[in-house]
């Protein structure tokens, strides 16, 4: 290497990981040569960028004794001839090096280093198997460290349901970011309390503030996890640390005591002061009495409604919630399809039972204040308090239509919600962590949008789980459609996730879903219903025969299409509508698809 190469990151951190496996072969070996300089190999790696290694060194102060500790600790995981030699080694157990064996490595300081209260195990770097005494217990080191060090920093699994990561496209505020960098100064765990009882505002006010000081922001919910207090804060000072982060997390009995333990950067949100043993610096919420008047589910600051309002004084913006709507559902458009919602009830045919769980949907929103609010649901629990919805049915069954419907009747004053359908290869990304990272900004952008979200071919999403874990790839898809199921049943709008096969939907994601609606094939008198609506009243017909065309096999959407291109056969002769139109439409169709055209269901057309 010289000094004017270029050397990617991951080659980096897989030559500092390299150097330790050198490292921990010299300790379990016969030491019948000089020990590697680790400390002048990795500052020469180190002078052409950070490495996961060095980085973590720093962040914990792992120097000399601790630092071979949890290397001896991590040897399983550094390369299989690593791997080998320490378990060939007779002070291991399981393949894992144990307090034993680094005391007869390292020296007798090694095992008091292992204490729960040793920097290792406090700061959660190092696991200690469960087991009596502390001699002869393997040592492990948790896949969220692993991962940092390979240069793909992650929350730990076992917190993976009780954080979110929040957007980083958000205004900042200020004055919290300056009481963070006063905390900061004064103690080395600062705590802030934002005098906000709005979760949505306090929460763009947080991701703001720690984006201001170079921190990512996520949102902390312990009662996810079931874990004691003392270990969740545990898990989330050492992930924040790796990952750079400050929490931002809801004030309230069960977590003040928690907030106590807590020393990463945290803000903590409501309207009362936090019970906490720890000084907090108090913070008020921006005013912006005027975003108070917005729509429910509609979340914008003071500035973006400003600015609205004067691009509707120059009569460039018709009408003020649409517009703001739509700049607040702005982030969606890398992922997602906007579709304008022209659908009425008397364009869908359903049989009654399905009407009637649509008709259920479109009343959540009224009922929405009282249930949750009035009644105490909300303050049970902030899961599953939003629509979610399972619209299941073969192809042009009419889930697109229904849900279009549902954005009109949700919105308010008369105005439809805005739907998005989510474009799936848009969001998965090869790279671990970006697909977490995508579904949490559509999600962010349709919460302040109050969108309706469609996501398509939902048997992909919430199909059978992969329980035979055979490598990262499975390990990384099971590990992105629990937090996709995370974020739906948090999202307090309204989400749609639709499937042609619901058989093959997982049982276990179905309680997940506020409702879900079967869409069945049409009859034969739903099929005529469904020929009489889509043909629009100011078309010129001749001898249409309903009863003839009911005879054709094919849902509402095929329907549709077939009636356009008739029509347009008809146009070009300029003539009415005749069933001989409609049956080289229906002959073109059913060419398309691959599919038999019987002279029975030609009955009736000539």
């Amino acid at each position: 290497m010289t000094r004017r190469e270029t050397i990617p990151p991951a080659a980096l951190h897989r030559r500092a990981l390299e150097l330790a496996a050198a490292r921990v072969r010299w300790l379990l070996g016969p030491r019948d040569r000089p020990s590697p300089d680790l400390d002048a190999a990795l500052a020469e790696v180190a002078a052409f960028g950070a490495n996961g290694l060095t980085t973590l060194c720093q962040k914990f102060a792992l120097t000399g004794l601790l630092r071979d500790i949890f290397l001896l600790a991590l040897a399983p995981d550094l390369d299989p001839e690593t791997a080998a030699a320490l378990a060939g080694h007779p002070l291991a157990l399981r393949g894992r090096a144990t307090p034993a064996l680094a005391d007869l490595v390292l020296g007798p300081d090694a095992a008091g280093a292992l204490g729960p209260l040793g920097r290792l195990r406090h700061a959660c770097l190092v696991e200690l198997a469960p087991g009596p005494g502390l001699a002869q217990r393997p040592l492990a080191v948790d896949a969220a460290v692993i991962l940092f060090l390979h240069g793909a920093p992650q929350p730990s699994e076992a917190l993976l349901p009780a954080l979110t990561l929040l957007s980083d496209a958000v205004p900042g505020s200020d004055p919290l970011a300056r009481a963070i960098s006063t905390a900061r100064r004064q103690s080395p765990q600062p705590l802030i309390h934002l005098q906000d009882a709005r979760r949505r505002e306090a929460e763009m006010q947080g991701t703001g503030a720690f984006a201001a000081l170079g921190l990512t922001a996520f949102a902390l919910e312990p009662d996810r996890v079931d874990l004691p207090p003392a270990q969740i804060a545990a898990l989330v000072n050492r992930d924040m640390v790796l990952l750079g982060a400050g929490c931002v997390m809801k004030s309230g009995p069960g977590t003040d005591a928690l907030a106590d333990q807590i020393s990463a950067p945290l803000i903590l949100w409501g309207p009362a002061a936090p019970q906490t043993r720890r000084p907090v610096a108090e913070v008020a919420a921006p005013q912006s009495p005027a975003v108070a008047d917005l729509p429910p589910g509609l979340a914008v600051t003071a500035a973006d409604l400003q600015d609205a309002q004067a691009t509707q004084s120059l009569g460039f913006a018709p009408n003020l919630w649409t517009t703001l709507r739509r700049r607040a559902a702005a982030g969606l458009d890398d992922f997602a399809q906007r579709i304008e919602p022209q659908a009425h009830w008397a364009d869908l045919i359903l049989p009654e039972a399905q009407l009637s769980q649509l008709r259920q949907m479109a009343a959540f929103r009224r009922n929405a204040d009282l249930v949750l609010g009035t009644w105490g649901f909300r303050a049970k629990s902030a899961r599953g308090l939003g629509l979610a919805a399972l619209f299941a049915g073969p192809s042009g069954t009419g889930k697109t239509m229904a849900a279009e419907i549902v954005a009109s009747e949700l919105g308010p004053q008369g105005e439809p919600l805005a739907l998005f359908r989510v474009d799936l290869s848009a969001v998965v990304s090869k790279y671990i962590g970006e697909t977490e990272k995508n579904i949490a900004r559509i999600f962010d952008a349709a919460e302040g949008a109050g969108a309706v979200l469609i996501f398509d071919e939902g048997e992909a999403l919430f199909g059978k789980r992969t329980t035979d874990v055979k490598d990262s790839h499975d390990r990384h898809a099971n590990t992105e459609t629990a937090y996709l199921l995370q974020r739906l049943e948090t999202y307090t709008g309204c989400a749609i996730v639709t499937t042609n096969l619901k058989g093959t939907v997982d049982e276990a994601f179905l309680r997940r879903f506020r409702m879900v609606v079967d869409f069945p094939f049409p009859g034969a008198a739903h099929r005529a219903r469904i020929w009489a609506a889509v043909l629009p009243a100011s078309l010129p017909t001749d001898g249409l025969d309903y009863a003839a065309l009911s005879r054709l096999a094919m849902s509402g959407g095929f329907i549709r299409s077939i009636a356009l291109t008739a029509a347009f056969l008809a146009a070009e002769e300029n003539v009415a509508l005749q069933m001989r139109h409609i049956e080289t439409a229906v002959r073109q169709e059913y060419g398309k698809l691959g599919k038999p055209l019987s002279e029975s269901e030609l009955r009736g057309f000539r």
